[in-house]
């Protein structure tokens, strides 16, 4: 056990501006407005979704994340006007280690959607975000209390000054949305692109546990591309790559998704009478690869993730990695017409 936290502790400060700083997930495509404010609203008028993820279960106490979001388009896309406005709603919750380290936060995404013509959209989007750590454990153990080979509660804590700090969380981005033809754009069988950037922690939060410290959440760059593809009419691929970059940290996922679609869809009313089943590959770059799967039945879908770890951490995780579900509704207005009129 004490090998494991040694490992541990040397795999927290070599990705530390990761993981002391933002939620994780793997299917980041299931909600893109939680990386880029301006990515939603145009492909899908309306979107609820739910995502779970356990990982690290294999040492410590592991890793625990909940996210939950909402959007729509709050104005109309009729053919006389040619933008329209969209609002969402973010929440997470992220409970980490054996310190239980606890992150709870949400954010209010606004877009407003340009059509440039028939067969793109340029959007742009500000995030307004509130977000709050704290420390659920008393009885933390810190890394000055390892003398470099075993842990000696007799060597000093780093005390902190107070156990829960939250600040204001702003967030900012751009995205081109390429359809092949625009007078079908909202339907999901045309070949569609998506190119976009965006940057969070824009007021650089100051996020620490101690009063004096002067320490602040640095800027996060997001920069990712994504497409979808369709051929022989029931078949589509979906590649995407995400890069980011926060401090010294880097994180880059390339991968694809399969997707074999059955039944009709009607362009007229938006009845789907289909269903779809998908997997697809992911890999983060010397961090590990995720297996996806998923199944969509009147417009909700439902799909599930399992990472294998492939870093040095892998000598103490035996490759076991983080495994995640999640639930979308997209465009289903016969779920939520009962809430009255969008």
């Amino acid at each position: 056990m004490k090998i494991k936290k040694i490992y541990f502790i040397i795999f927290i400060l070599f990705v530390k501006n990761i993981f002391c700083q933002d939620i994780h997930l793997t299917q980041y495509f299931i909600a893109p407005q939680m990386i880029n404010p301006s990515a939603f609203g145009v492909l899908n008028s309306f979107e609820a979704g739910f995502q779970y993820k356990s990982q690290w279960n294999a040492f410590t106490k592991g890793f625990t994340t909940y996210s939950a979001f909402i959007n729509k388009q709050i104005t109309n896309n009729g053919k006389e006007n040619k933008g329209f406005f969209s609002a969402g709603l973010n929440f997470g919750y992220d409970k980490s280690g054996d310190s239980r380290l606890t992150t709870t936060g949400g954010s209010l995404p606004v877009n407003y959607s340009l059509k440039l013509n028939d067969h793109q959209f340029l959007t742009s989007g500000i995030s307004f975000g509130f977000a709050q750590k704290s420390l659920a454990d008393p009885n933390q153990t810190w890394g000055s209390q390892y003398d470099g080979l075993n842990y000696n509660s007799s060597l000093p804590s780093e005390n902190t000054t107070r156990q829960t700090v939250a600040a204001l969380d702003l967030g900012a981005g751009i995205a081109l949305i390429n359809k092949k033809n625009g007078k079908r754009f909202t339907a999901n069988t045309e070949p569609s692109n998506t190119f976009g950037f965006s940057v969070a922690h824009i007021n650089k939060p100051r996020y620490s546990f101690y009063k004096s410290s002067n320490e602040r959440l640095l800027m996060r760059f997001n920069l990712y591309e994504s497409f979808n593809y369709y051929f022989n009419g029931v078949n589509s691929i979906s590649p995407s790559l995400m890069i980011q970059y926060q401090g010294r940290a880097t994180e880059a996922i390339l991968g694809a998704m399969f997707q074999h679609k059955s039944g009709t869809e009607s362009y007229i009313t938006g009845a789907k009478k289909s269903s779809s089943v998908g997997f697809g590959v992911y890999y983060r770059f010397k961090d590990a690869i995720a297996l996806n799967a998923f199944a969509e039945v009147k417009k909700i879908i439902f799909g599930v993730s399992y990472d294998i770890n492939t870093s040095t951490l892998q000598k103490t995780t035996k490759g076991k990695g983080g495994f995640e579900i999640f639930i979308k509704i997209k465009n289903a207005s016969h779920l939520y017409k009962g809430f009255g009129k969008w």
